[in-house]
């Protein structure tokens, strides 16, 4: 049953951002991210449909109970949490450059809690103003937590899956303390060309270390948004910040995504659902994960719903030549 709720609260939670996204859409007269927004909530009801058959063999097995291991796991999401938290704002080293470094040094040196200390990684990007007092903190890593741990067994591969459960709970933690999240003007149509180009740069670089060189999807997307983040004059500039929320695209199993004009494919949505949800939810942490999660999720449902049409098609066109 608990199983159960948490993934009825991650699929509210998706729900809960797409119409943010559609709302916000209409108040800017952008018809085209409206359109894109519409069928990627359509794609993505198309492929939760799709993972219910995995979803329920999860609920009917067995129980997850408090094992010594899973209050490990916590602990280090919650360590990666203030330790990115302290990086970003007591060094001054920025969300980006302090995450990555955080998750880079979880994949080399705590393996088999690297994703936890990653997810907890970023909470600590989020706002010091609104999450001020430690103890929201650790009430935004203690519900992240549990979603990570309960969720273990759901949405297996998809990028950005860590990021979303830490919006999860930075956005349930700022709504429990009363220090709601902001909304800030959309991108400047100035910038869509370089933050499309590093989006689809470090998505691509990012699926490609993990597809060609076979490495880790918490070293490729932080590696990479590390590099990106060095060579760029402000580690802080939204062209890092949207390169960075691609590299968890990019995190998707090359199972889930098979070839490089799909990951293509799912850099570019991922643009388009982080220019859409650039103004909303503001100082949040894991909001980039959550774009690439949706982005995705979704996306994935686009291209099985296109093979499955083409299926149709060539059935339909051999019917025709048999006759």
């Amino acid at each position: 049953m608990i199983t159960l709720a948490s993934f009825i609260f991650l699929i509210l939670t998706a729900l809960f951002i797409l119409q943010s996204m559609l709302s916000s859409s209409i108040q800017n007269l952008n018809i085209f991210l409206l359109a894109i927004i519409a069928l990627s909530a359509l794609s993505l009801l198309f492929q939760i449909r799709a993972e219910w058959t995995d979803i329920k063999r999860v609920i009917k097995g067995k129980a997850i109970s408090l094992e010594r291991s899973l209050v490990y796991t916590l602990t280090a999401l919650t360590g990666g949490t203030y330790l990115t938290f302290f990086l970003n704002h007591s060094i001054g080293m920025g969300g980006v450059l302090a995450s990555s470094a955080v998750g880079l040094i979880a994949a080399w040196a705590f393996k088999k809690y690297a994703a936890a200390i990653y997810c907890g990684s970023f909470i600590g990007m989020a706002c010091s103003i609104i999450f001020s007092n430690p103890l929201s903190l650790l009430l935004a890593s203690i519900i992240s937590g549990t979603l990570f741990i309960l969720s273990s067994n759901m949405f297996v591969g998809f990028g950005g899956k860590l990021g979303f459960m830490a919006f999860a709970g930075t956005y349930s933690a700022s709504a429990i303390i009363g220090t709601p999240l902001r909304t800030i003007d959309p991108l400047s149509r100035n910038l869509y060309f370089l933050v499309f180009l590093f989006v689809i740069i470090a998505g691509m670089a990012t699926y490609f270390l993990q597809k060609a060189l076979d490495i880790d999807a918490v070293t490729a997307s932080a590696l990479v948004g590390l590099v990106i983040a060095l060579l760029f004059p402000d580690a802080t500039h939204v062209v890092v910040v949207a390169a960075f929320c691609a590299t968890f695209a990019g995190m998707v199993s090359p199972d889930r995504v098979t070839t490089y004009r799909q990951m293509l494919f799912l850099s570019i949505l991922t643009g388009m659902l982080f220019v859409a949800a650039f103004s909303l939810f503001d100082g949040s942490g894991g909001k980039l994960g959550a774009i690439a999660f949706l982005a995705t999720v979704s996306g994935s449902g686009m291209i099985t719903g296109l093979k499955l049409i083409r299926k149709r098609l060539n059935r339909s066109t051999e019917k025709s030549y048999s006759i």
